[in-house]
């Protein structure tokens, strides 16, 4: 199911741009919490916030990127003259940047931006999604209130219709529909109804037909199985695979004279970017969840052709295509693929993968010169996070994306660069290996492949929320800590303490994403798909927690995989959605009911979101809610052990949620912080005690890591968090400084 993608995270020192030059360079050892190395081909420049479009402008030194300023959402426009290393100019907007949502208009001579402002109630809760031009240093509304709290990849029409407009088009995710505008007279035209989350589009050159890209997929039909995305009364039902992971993409034609969708073509999952070769009728589609490019026939509407976009000697989930650029002559077709950092470079008449270029973190936009002699590629997190005030206190949401001008290489230069993509991701390129054969090995603890016999056979996974390493064990003196950012030492979390140091230290471990929409996708995945990074889920979830089909991997989760080797499992907390935040009464209440020894386990019937989760899910054990204490949730575990134990057999595979070291903050009359992480500490040792005492202990293995660590700062890297390993078979009173992360555990978990 997984590939091994574990490292130490990079040291990256990044300096001030200046009002006419852009950051060039980084210091910076190029690796990151994907344990992929970083070494982008091209001229690059680093901006202080995440990049979400790039296009070249009138000439080929000319380039528009579409970036987040730091710390916040509202977008800035930057004009670079990248070949003179210089900032022409810089346009801050208050608005939000639409994905993919800039390109440049050649025949108006000005790049169009889609964005969304952000929400004003009453009069706009949803935001307001406008189409902007950038002129003479200013951005300019064209239309205005398209929809709500998203926009995708606009397109533009070269020439002007029979009507005499000349016509865009923006697709809006959240309200599953494709606004067309006119151009010539600034004026939103209509809106067409797609399919569910439609992200990219593209327009023929006269303005009368366009495509859509549904990310979501089509609408469902009366005997589909479906699933809300999201928890709103009047969330989309999505159609779902019988994990409850949505199961179908789809492109819309629109015929833009008569102003209504004309074809549904299914392609494969997560489609997003899209890009038309009108002179050879050919439509190429990103499929970012089934790492292929269809290829549709515009005469007749149907896929005609799918190019698996596998580049290495054996298939590698989470190559996540997520953009596209065609040469002018339709010869050669670039994919953006995320999850590899890296642009592969295809034949487009027949899908064979001619080379790949590497680039920075998750390239997500490409544009090519006009005289198809370079590619300009952003990438969304483009250098890695990096620190606001302090080199020594670095911090998650710091964001350093880029964009990279490559000369577009001959055949010797990309047979050099796709060597050092495989680099970069620790695989070979090659044809597919014929699978090992089978061995006869004795049972070891953690075994050498997949398969294998192991002397382990329950294993513990849990999952708790949000700190860096320093904020816990930045005072222990055996490991890379720094004491001056502790925030919950060994006076708060003694048994953290406890067993980092009798059992491993885990210094060098780190979340892979930055928040708990990516985190949790991180923990029970390995993977995330673009839905759920850029993120595409704005209005609708926030998928930590179980509520939005669309945003989870193909691959599916780690109680999949374990239920497929034929194990048994059993979820408490993780992925049951959310339970609604009561006022400080009901923490105190349940914290005094504790103390006096009530018995919870009857308190809470929990019903998941993801409904096939539900045949797994310990149904009395409530999900998450900080008006619960994890002692609480401790109690209600060990009942179940207990039961185990009189039995004789526990579920082979158990992941338990402790949610509460995320804590409520400064919230008046709520536990405070500290108090929350001594609850949540508590709880652990407790269930680490019991679970240590029964009959399954000798063929144990115990796993607690963290969702994210976005809650502080660390003076490693702000992704470097707690994470603890607890067995009979783990090295005791042991430093591990090897770099490990959420799919080094899931890794492991699965040999």
């Amino acid at each position: 199911m997984l590939q091994e993608l574990s490292a130490a995270f990079a040291l990256i020192f990044l300096p001030f741009q200046t009002a006419d030059r852009p950051v060039r360079a980084v210091t910076d050892p190029g690796v990151v919490t994907t344990r992929q190395d970083i070494t982008p081909a091209g001229v690059q420049t680093v901006f202080f916030g995440r990049v979400y479009g790039v296009t070249f402008g009138e000439t080929p030194s000319d380039v528009w990127v579409l970036t987040t300023r730091q710390a916040n959402q509202d977008a800035q426009i930057t004009r670079l003259d990248w070949a003179a290393n210089r900032i022409i100019e810089r346009i801050s907007i208050k608005e939000n940047p639409g994905l993919q949502g800039i390109q440049f208009d050649r025949a108006g001579g000005k790049p169009l931006v889609s964005a969304t402002l952000p929400a004003q109630a009453p009069q706009d809760p949803t935001g307001r999604a406008r189409l902007l031009s950038i002129e003479n240093g200013n951005a300019k509304a064209i239309a205005d209130r398209m929809g709500g709290f998203i926009t995708g990849a606009l397109a533009a029409a070269r020439a002007t219709n029979a009507q005499g407009q000349r016509l865009a088009v923006v697709p809006l995710l959240y309200d599953n529909r494709l606004a067309i505008v006119d151009l010539s007279g600034n004026a939103l035209l209509a809106s067409i109804d797609t399919g569910i989350a439609p992200f990219g589009a593209a327009i023929n050159a006269n303005g009368t037909v366009a495509y859509v890209t549904n990310w979501g997929g089509r609408l469902p039909q009366p005997d589909d199985l479906t699933l809300p995305a999201g928890f709103k009364a009047n969330a989309d039902r999505v159609v779902v695979d019988d994990r409850g992971i949505a199961s179908t993409g789809t492109v819309t034609r629109v015929d833009l004279v008569a102003r209504k969708a004309t074809h549904t073509i299914p392609v494969e999952l997560h489609p997003t970017a899209i890009v038309w070769d009108e002179a050879r009728q050919r439509l190429y589609v990103g499929n970012g969840n089934k790492d292929s490019v269809s290829v549709i026939d515009t005469r007749e509407n149907r896929v005609v052709s799918t190019f698996a976009i596998q580049p290495f000697e054996r298939p590698v989930p989470g190559i996540a295509p997520t953009a596209l650029a065609i040469s002018s002559d339709g010869a050669t077709l670039y994919v953006a693929c995320g999850g590899i950092n890296a642009v592969a470079v295809l034949s487009a008449s027949n899908g064979k993968i001619l080379g790949l270029i590497p680039t920075a973190w998750y390239p997500n936009a490409l544009s090519l010169s006009t005289d198809d002699k370079h590619l300009a590629v952003a990438t969304l997190l483009g250098a890695g996070s990096g620190w606001r005030d302090d080199p020594k206190q670095r911090y998650v949401h710091t964001y350093r994306g880029s964009i990279s001008v490559v000369p577009v290489p001959d055949e010797a230069q990309l047979a050099s660069y796709t060597t050092a993509v495989a680099e970069n991701n620790h695989l070979q390129i090659g044809v597919p290996r014929t699978p090992p054969m089978a061995r006869s090995v004795a049972p070891v603890a953690i075994p050498t492949r997949s398969g294998e016999p192991s002397l382990i056979g329950y294993v513990v996974y849990i999952i708790k929320e949000n700190r860096t390493y320093d904020q816990v064990f930045g005072d222990m003196p055996k490991g890379n800590g720094d004491p001056s950012l502790v925030m919950f030492g060994e006076d708060v979390t003694p048994n953290h303490h406890r067993l980092a140091d009798q059992f491993v230290l885990l210094d060098n471990f780190y979340a892979t994403g930055g928040n708990s929409g990516d985190g949790h996708q991180w923990v029970t995945q390995a993977n995330e798909t673009a839905y759920a990074l850029w993120p595409g889920y704005v209005g609708r979830s926030y998928p930590f927690d179980g509520s939005d089909p669309i945003a989870y991997s193909s691959n599916g989760f780690i109680w999949d995989f374990a239920l497929r080797m034929k194990k048994t499992a059993r979820v408490y907390g993780e992925y049951a959605g959310r339970l609604q935040e009561d006022d400080a009464r009901q923490r105190s209440a349940l914290l005094e009911r504790w103390k006096s020894g009530a018995d919870f386990t009857r308190d809470w019937n929990i019903t998941a979101p993801l409904q096939p989760l539900n045949k797994i899910l310990a149904r009395n054990y409530p999900s998450y809610s900080l008006s619960i204490p994890d002692v609480v949730r401790s109690q209600i575990f060990l009942a179940d052990l207990k039961k185990w134990t009189q039995a004789g057999q526990m579920p082979n595979f158990v992941i338990l949620q402790l949610p509460s070291d995320h804590t409520r903050g400064t919230t008046p009359g709520v536990s405070t912080p500290k108090a929350m992480v001594a609850d949540n500490d508590l709880a652990l040792g407790r269930i680490v005690e019991a679970l240590s005492r029964s009959p399954f202990w000798s063929r144990m293995a115990i796993f607690v890591v963290e969702d994210d660590a976005q809650n502080g700062v660390d003076h490693v890297d702000g992704h470097r968090t707690v994470a603890l390993a607890i067995s009979p078979y783990i090295r005791r009173g042991y430093v591990d400084s090897t770099f490990y992360s959420q799919p080094s555990i899931l890794k492991t978990i699965e040999l």
